[in-house]
């Protein structure tokens, strides 16, 4: 096997030629290390098994990432983008993308002036990640003014239905225009004094 000047494609190889170890236990095989002397602090492309994204990793990290395994037992990453699925770009904005569409409530909370370019979110529930992780104080403002407008919203909902409720009842005569309802006068039940 030909060893690559690519540190994540090394790890790979190194991960590969552990499982090929024959008649050491499995228990030994973890005694068994490949490792670099004196390895830079950079970063190095892996790639999704699921999505084909690819994502940075510090070259410390690398030998842990690549062993993480997904549900039905397949490696999660690799560092051979033939090896991942083809990776499409999502066109969906973040929150503080200058043509998102909450510019207008970003407007109106006083956040117009805060940016982010980031324009290929795969899907809203990535938006929402995104929000919380990237941007998390402007993210938590925004849901509380949508949490406000929804509540004013359903509560003037209310007293519009409490209103047509009031007209009803108005017009079949349970109720005058200017009086509440009178309540019964309380009936002795018979038998009972």
């Amino acid at each position: 096997m030909v060893m690559t000047n690519n540190p994540a494609e090394r790890v790979q190889e190194v991960r590969d030629l552990r499982q090929e170890i024959t008649g050491i236990e499995a228990a030994d095989q973890q005694e068994v290390i490949f490792r670099e002397t004196s390895p830079p602090r950079r970063k190095a492309t892996l790639y999704s098994m699921v999505t084909g994204e690819p994502i940075k990793v510090p070259t410390y990290l690398l030998e842990r990432t690549l062993a993480k395994r997904l549900p039905n037992g397949k490696y999660m990453f690799t560092a051979r983008q033939a090896e991942a699925p083809r990776y499409k770009r999502g066109e969906v904005k973040c929150f503080l993308h200058p043509d998102s569409a909450e510019q207008s409530i970003l407007a109106e909370i006083g956040l117009q002036g805060i940016v982010c370019d980031t324009a290929n979110l795969a899907s809203i529930h990535s938006k929402r990640i995104h929000g919380l992780h990237r941007h998390k104080n402007e993210w938590a403002a925004l849901q509380e003014h949508l949490t406000d407008q929804k509540e004013n919203e359903d509560r003037e909902q209310q007293r519009q239905q409490l209103e047509a409720t009031l007209s009803i009842a108005r017009a079949a005569g349970a109720l005058d225009s200017d009086e509440q309802p009178t309540r019964r006068k309380n009936r002795p039940v018979q038998g009972k004094e």
